[in-house]
């Protein structure tokens, strides 16, 4: 039943978007009673937070590929893949809601740390095969390889392209692995 739900209330954000989600509307997609969902999701903020677990959390890749590069490329695949194709295109509507709503704002905080939680995996890899210098700053480098998405996105509603995935992992990894200059 949680599973007919869920997928009543992402066809829901998906149609409607966030702001016109009612749950009265979702338990009746859903074919379940209104008390129903809020036994197992006391607001629409927790529902859809689960539903974002679900749709953006639960699938980070944290496979070890191998190297840094194909690391990244898979993670940053996936979360292109996320952003600007299908279901997770509501993660773009959330961002812009959570300004007004401090619950789904930590929604959308809770998601993205769980996926830097993937890239942070990645580079401790790299670090311990002696690929990535220990003092280079995680956190710097996922804000490079995710923040064109972000721009994107949010911002200047540029296309993107798988291509520029690529792109973008090779200019960060460039400007980390190079040897410093005069060195």
């Amino acid at each position: 039943m949680d599973q007919k739900i869920l997928d009543a209330t992402l066809a829901r954000l998906i149609k409607v978007g966030y702001a016109r989600l009612r749950v009265d509307d979702i338990a009746a997609d859903a074919r379940v009673a209104k008390t129903t969902l809020y036994r197992r999701w006391p607001s629409k903020d927790m529902l859809v937070a689960q539903v974002m677990r679900r749709l953006y959390t639960d699938r980070v890749a944290t496979v070890d590929h191998g190297s840094l590069r194909a690391d990244l490329l898979a993670l940053l695949r996936e979360t292109y893949q996320l952003l600007f194709e299908g279901p997770g295109r509501v993660v773009e509507d959330l961002v812009r809601e959570s300004a007004a709503s401090r619950e789904l704002a930590a929604v959308v905080r809770s998601t993205t740390a769980a996926r830097r939680r993937a890239f942070h995996q990645a580079m401790n890899r790299a670090v311990a095969r002696g690929e990535l210098d220990p003092a280079v700053d995680h956190d710097v480098i996922i804000d490079m390889l995710v923040g064109p998405l972000w721009t994107r996105l949010l911002v200047s509603d540029a296309r993107m392209t798988e291509d520029d995935v690529e792109a973008i992992v090779d200019a960060a990894l460039n400007g980390i692995l190079r040897a410093p200059a005069g060195g």
